[in-house]
């Protein structure tokens, strides 16, 4: 805890060398009054200030960094040569009471400009800034408050329990890093394991096609493009298995598809199924059933009907699903077809090339893709 000594007498000033860094440090000696119990002491932690004005204490010399010091005095006083002597050490303590009742409680205080003679620009800056906080502080509200003291353990409570906290959350963030590290070792045995880069983890030509698709999931489209599932489809076929891509919500109708499209529904269902398998076998946490579902077919009759020249109004009638439901898909389908479109050309197959932007041209009419729906 905290204690003030009041004023005491500067005896000796010297230089220590710091455990810690290899700078020098100064202390300084000096004559404080403390109780008799605790003059004998040898570590300064232990002394303890003499609070009663009528307590007949001891005068003692006591080595004190300079942080300790609070304020520093113009006033001077004689210090005997010989401190051994209590008696000796006590006359110190009479002169400074002496100059307490002379100058009426109020000692005067060193000036550094005045007394020390420091002018320099930055310490008067800092000199100026110090009053200007000191001000504030008198200020406060809470400068003269009889809960000060409780709101300050209270504050020195929250501000450890804040720091814990800190501490916590970077311990978290450190296994959290360590966890992404172990699912990044995961994932690359998936890419190695389906031929997407090499044992020495050197892109290949799938990995680099994956790379251009950002709109939906990239391993599965990229299975579909190198198995060649979409080669037997017509554009409106193509874009309805696309699809299943980027439809969010599920319809409680289910949809009625033909031969022509419930085919590749279940060879896209196997490669997410086997695609599933592998990364479970790559210790990848994935729930096979999960994965596959995330792709759902509940927008192929509608979107196969619209690039055949269905109306609105007509394929509104085939689903519950809403409005805004439908055409939001459908824009973000645009969007995976152009993704598709780069991607067969960066493989050399401009067959595919072509049916993925003749389905751009089919989807993208009408009320669905008009720049406002008041126009």
């Amino acid at each position: 805890m905290e204690q003030d000594f009041g004023w005491g007498a500067v005896v000796h000033l010297e230089k220590i060398k710091s455990t810690v860094t290899t700078e020098e440090q100064m202390t300084v000696k000096v004559l404080l009054h403390v109780t008799k119990e605790s003059a004998g002491s040898k570590v300064a932690s232990e002394l303890k200030a003499v609070t009663d004005p009528k307590e007949k204490g001891e005068m003692t010399i006591v080595s004190i960094m300079f942080p300790l010091i609070q304020q520093i005095s113009s006033a001077r006083i004689f210090i005997p040569d010989d401190l051994q002597h209590l008696d000796r050490r006590m006359a110190v303590n009479s002169a400074i009471k002496e100059v307490l009742r002379r100058c009426d409680n109020k000692i005067p205080l060193i000036d550094p400009e005045k007394d020390m003679k420091i002018n320099t620009p930055d310490f008067k800056e800092t000199v100026k800034k110090i009053k200007t906080f000191e001000n504030r502080l008198k200020k406060h509200s809470l400068n003269d408050s009889k809960d000060l003291h409780r709101l300050v353990q209270e504050y020195r409570v929250k501000a450890a329990v804040m720091s814990d906290l800190a501490a916590a959350k970077h311990n978290l963030k450190k296994s959290k890093s360590l966890l992404q590290m172990d699912q990044l070792k995961c994932m690359k045995r998936v890419l190695r394991r389906l031929g997407y880069c090499s044992a020495s983890d050197v892109i290949e030509i799938k990995g680099r096609i994956a790379c251009e698709l950002s709109s939906a999931d990239e391993l599965l489209l990229t299975e579909m493009m190198f198995n060649n599932v979409f080669n037997p489809l017509n554009p409106p076929q193509v874009a309805a298995i696309l699809s299943c891509f980027v439809c969010t919500e599920k319809s409680t109708e289910m949809p009625k598809l033909t031969d022509s499209l419930s085919g590749p529904l279940r060879t896209m269902q196997d490669m997410a199924r086997k695609i599933a398998k592998v990364s479970t076998e790559a210790k990848l946490e994935i729930e096979e059933d999960e994965y596959v579902e995330k792709f759902k077919p509940f927008m192929m009759d509608i979107v196969h009907s619209w690039c055949k020249g269905s109306s609105f109004k007509d394929i509104m009638k085939m689903t519950d699903m809403f409005e805004g439901s439908i055409i939001r898909s459908m824009r973000l389908l645009e969007e995976l077809l152009r993704q598709m479109v780069q991607a067969s050309k960066n493989i050399g197959n401009t067959e595919l090339e072509a049916k993925f932007s003749e389905a751009i041209k089919l989807l993208k009419r009408d009320i669905v893709f008009a720049a406002s729906l008041y126009l």
